[in-house]
């Protein structure tokens, strides 16, 4: 009888210490999972990336950034508004720095030029100056209100500036370096 009531105390207490094990496994497993997320998070944030940043050029809020790589080139396309033609201005990220590749419109006229110092030649109906190579400190555009349907072309995709940004709206482009977080918690993947 003894040995019976002293196998049934050995038994309740594995049974426990059973528990405890699973308790402490549960508790590991957490400990892992949230020290895992902590260091995402943390590679997340010192992780830095190079964006195109449009912000609105009075009041600095910010509108809309796209990640971006050395070398890589966007446009930008508008309806001219006097001449009331296409006008394609095509840029490069160099060193940080934002650089005016070329230029491409169809007609002379106001605000056009109508000549240029640069690489020069009819094409397609239009005029074509290219090898500019000008670093633009303060590259800012004009959101139209109503024709000038300003687009920014970046990676086959178009996103118009009337999207991210009210009429009127003076629209300035930096490139800047910023967490892969922050990035994400604005933009998304």
């Amino acid at each position: 009888m003894q040995r019976n009531s002293m196998m049934k105390r050995v038994s309740s207490k594995n049974k426990k210490w059973k528990g405890i094990e699973k308790f402490n496994t549960l508790q590991k497993t957490i400990c892992v999972i949230i020290l895992l997320i902590f260091i995402i998070l943390l590679f997340l944030n010192l992780y830095k990336i190079s964006i195109l940043e449009a912000r609105d050029f009075k009041t600095n809020e910010y509108l809309k950034s796209w990640r971006i790589e050395e070398g890589a080139s966007f446009t930008v396309a508008y309806t001219h508004s006097v001449q009331l033609c296409p006008v394609t201005e095509t840029y490069v990220i160099k060193d940080g720095e934002i650089i005016l590749t070329e230029t491409y419109f169809e007609s002379f006229g106001a605000g056009l030029p109508a000549s240029t110092p640069y690489t020069f030649e009819m094409k397609n109906k239009g005029f074509r100056i290219y090898d500019i190579n000008e670093v633009m400190n303060n590259l800012v555009y004009r959101t139209g209100a109503e024709r000038a349907n300003h687009e920014l072309i970046y990676k086959y995709k178009s996103y118009k500036f009337l999207d991210f940004s009210k009429p009127r709206t003076g629209v300035e482009f930096k490139v800047n370096r910023v967490p892969l977080l922050a990035y994400i918690l604005r933009e998304g993947l």
